[in-house]
């Protein structure tokens, strides 16, 4: 049996003639539609010598007649792949066999493959060439069995390969004689079938169009789906409408967003779903070595592309845009000018009279050449923004379908403390739990995505100014402060938990925050509690940070800070110490470099400087389509009972908080409602107060012989910072008297309190009560 080569035995459910095959593929280069079995298998399946019968497996059906052959090995099946289906959605491949009803085709359509494009361009307007085609497709099926959707494979006839015939998909058969319902009927050609060619397409087409990838939907992504397909049919759909208003139809549409929003995935499956041919490309990869072979290399894209849209709609997917037309600017090399002005040049022209699309994608809109931008080149811009909580909850239940999850997992709580992260960030978790998952051998677990939280970092949070990895702090672990606890709640937890509430009472958050007091009563920590509760990004902004020897960077970093914080948003801004970053304008009116960061400051916390790349605007959102608020649906395998009824409000705001012990040097600009809303005071510990800081810095020590009670009258004055250092030092002391004990006794905390010191002195404490805010009424 040299002529034939086996492929690998699948032990699968028997066939439909209660048996089980083992099916090899012909390697001969013969053009036949026969397969051939021994006697013992022929009479177990059933059928005669020559029936048809269809043949499915590894995905894949075929029709061939069934003879005998001696020598062949029992339950065995070779056959020839001459006429074959794909077998949609099935991945599981299984063996079985049917008995066919041969029926004369009175007519038959069908789609003719060639080799190559050049072939089909001459044919579609040649008549001859078209009459001389049909007869050789019609030589070629005469004497088939044939079903509709099947394809003929020529490659082995000598015949069709002098032709140039490729492949021949039967679209539509038609039989004039009755058709028994009881029967898997089949239609054989003859020579009085009457055969016309619906489409002529080439080799190339083909093999992408029926390309057996089943792409995701990319989840979250439903209304810039939605807008993108409209904007993609509208040119292609109804190009004679334009035609005949005298409108040139858009040719051009940029996607814009943050890396590992789902620009790229979201074209692929759009050409997939709409029967586009997609040609990709990358931006760097069309540049060339030699002088003027950039030029070369996309006009040689662009005619392809043209060519393509030939023989139907044709899309242009150029990734990474801004490679190709950078903005100009005195650095730029005359080879990038020579690109950019490659591009517009081919750009500008597209005509109205072809099915060709170009699609362009970046995430550095800002880098652009402008002239790329305007109307008649690049039309329409969809923003591909990083996914809300909503979003996130569509994403995280798209990749988690196909694990195998656990009874604990709740999907709406991930998508809850998943702030910052796009959808490659969110597949890259679902992959990190499962690996988690692997290595116990368990169901995937609420536990193996909370750990896989801490190594799955957000991709916009990464190599940013001023994001800091914040280290969870409860509230509980805060002691004392109540009142203070309360106000910050309501001016930092409340406005990012419940923004719902504010609307439903018509408030609007606000933009920020201040607290003051002493140094040492835990500004820092009240701060990270607050980030801790509300799971937002958190980016803090130092002086040493800041401040640059270069003209000009102080004021960029912080416009950069706060374009991060609203492509993560919702967002806590935080700048401890802020009288060092910005204080207050000097009155003879120098222009130093504190004052333009305060300018700064000022118009990215009114929204002024607000880029028009991040689109942060509410209609803007809507238009360009990024989705409106929507309640939560949560799908069976998430397992949680209540599914939250009310509508959702979606937070895109950036809180700024701010700490300092000087609020006195503060600019009264900065002070006025609208941009510092709520001033908080933190004093220092009171009695009550110094009692739980204390509790709460004992709980991992042994006491022996040791009141609480008696310290917390001994510390009067001792801020957070100084009651941790004095448990600190008591312990030091009792590891002082022996390093083997673990009890800390009283005498050693008489022992600290001669080593440390009260921060605070009455004379200080007066002078905050007396002290006036700038811009603020006592």
């Amino acid at each position: 049996m040299s002529d034939y080569i086996a492929v690998e035995t699948c032990h699968s459910k028997p066939t439909k003639k209660s048996m089980e095959l083992r099916i090899f593929h012909s390697a001969s280069d013969s053009f036949h539609q026969k397969c051939f079995t021994n006697k013992e298998t022929l009479s177990a399946l059933s059928v005669q010598v020559g029936d048809y019968v269809e043949i499915e497996t590894e995905g894949r059906r075929f029709i061939s007649s069934i003879w005998v052959k001696n020598g062949l090995t029992l339950n065995s099946l070779f056959m020839n792949d001459c006429v074959s289906c794909r077998v949609e959605n099935k991945t599981v491949s299984c063996n079985e066999i049917s008995t066919l009803s041969p029926m004369i085709a009175s007519d038959v359509k069908v789609t003719v493959i060639l080799p190559n494009i050049e072939d089909v361009i001459k044919m579609q307007h040649n008549a001859v060439r078209m009459n001389e085609t049909t007869n050789h497709c019609k030589d070629i099926l005469t004497r088939l069995c044939v079903l509709e959707d099947f394809t003929v494979n020529c490659s082995k006839s000598k015949f069709a390969n002098l032709a140039g015939i490729g492949r021949i998909k039967i679209d539509e058969v038609t039989c004039n004689a009755i058709v028994p319902q009881t029967h898997l009927s089949s239609y054989i050609i003859t020579t009085g079938t009457n055969l016309t060619i619906n489409k002529v397409h080439s080799e190339e087409w083909y093999s992408k169009m029926t390309k057996t990838e089943q792409l995701v939907k990319p989840g979250g992504l439903d209304s810039v789906l939605g807008l993108l397909r409209d904007l993609v049919r509208l040119p292609l759909d109804h190009k004679h409408q334009f035609s005949e208003m005298g409108v040139k139809p858009p040719r051009g549409i940029l996607l814009r967003g943050p890396p590992g929003c789902g620009k790229t995935s979201l074209v692929r499956y759009l050409a997939q779903t709409e029967k586009i041919f997609l040609l990709s490309i990358n931006g760097p990869d069309i540049f060339g070595p030699l002088p003027g072979e950039t030029e070369e290399n996309m006009r040689k894209i662009f005619l392809k592309a043209k060519t393509m849209s030939r023989e139907g709609p044709c899309m242009l997917f150029i990734d990474e845009i801004d490679s190709i037309c950078p903005r100009g600017g005195k650095s730029e090399s005359t080879h990038a000018v020579r690109a950019t002005a490659q591009f517009l040049s081919l750009m500008d022209g597209l005509s109205g009279g072809e099915d060709f699309l170009v699609v362009a994608a970046t995430n550095r809109p800002s880098s652009l050449h402008p002239g790329l931008r305007r109307p008649g080149r690049l039309d329409r811009e969809v923003l591909v923004s990083p996914p809300n909580v909503h979003q996130r909850l569509e994403i995280l239940e798209s990749h988690a379908g196909a694990l195998l999850l656990g009874d604990d997992l709740d999907l709406v709580a991930i998508a809850t403390v998943t702030n910052g992260y796009v959808g490659a960030d969110l597949a890259s978790l679902c992959y990190e739990a499962s690996y988690l998952a692997m290595a116990e051998h368990s169901k995937v677990s609420q536990a193996h995505f909370l750990s896989s939280l801490h190594k799955v970092r957000p991709s916009l949070q990464k190599g940013a100014e001023g994001v800091v990895d914040v280290r969870p702090v409860s509230w509980d672990d805060i002691g004392g402060l109540d009142s203070v606890k309360l106000q910050i709640k309501q001016a930092v937890e409340w406005p990012l938990k419940h923004p719902e509430a504010f609307q439903r009472m018509g408030l609007s958050p606000p933009c920020g925050v201040l607290l003051y007091g002493p140094p040492g009563c835990c500004k820092t920590t009240l701060v990270r509690a607050a980030a801790t509760a509300c799971h937002s990004t958190f980016l803090t902004l130092s002086g040493a940070q800041l401040y640059s020897p270069f003209v000009g960077e102080s004021e960029r970093l912080i416009s950069e800070v706060f374009q991060k914080a609203r492509a993560c948003a919702p967002s806590i801004l935080f700048l401890d110490e802020i009288d060092s970053i910005v204080g207050k304008r000097s009155a003879s009116g120098s222009r130093g470099v504190q004052e333009r960061v305060l300018s700064t400051l000022l118009n990215e916390m009114d929204g002024v400087g607000v880029r028009l790349d991040e689109g942060t605007g509410g209609s803007q959102r809507v238009l360009e389509g990024s989705a409106a608020p929507t309640c939560i649906q949560v799908s069976e395998h998430t397992k949680v009972k209540k599914v939250r009824e009310k509508t959702s409000v979606e937070n895109k705001s950036v809180l700024v908080v701010a700490a300092t012990n000087r609020p006195d040097l503060l600019d009264e600009a900065l002070m006025r409602p609208g941009r510092i809303d709520r001033i908080v005071y933190v004093g220092h510990p009171d009695q009550q107060a110094r009692h739980q800081i204390l509790s709460i810095y004992t709980q991992g020590l042994k006491l022996h012989e040791c009141s609480l009670d008696e310290l917390v009258g001994q510390t009067d004055m001792y801020t957070g910072a100084d009651l941790q250092s004095l448990c600190r030092e008591a312990a030091l002391c009792a590891l002082t008297e022996d390093l083997s004990t673990s009890v800390v006794a009283g005498a050693h905390f008489q022992q600290a309190l001669g080593t440390v010191p009260p921060s605070l002195t009455p004379d200080l404490i007066s002078r905050y009560a007396a002290l006036t805010i700038p811009g603020r009424p006592r």
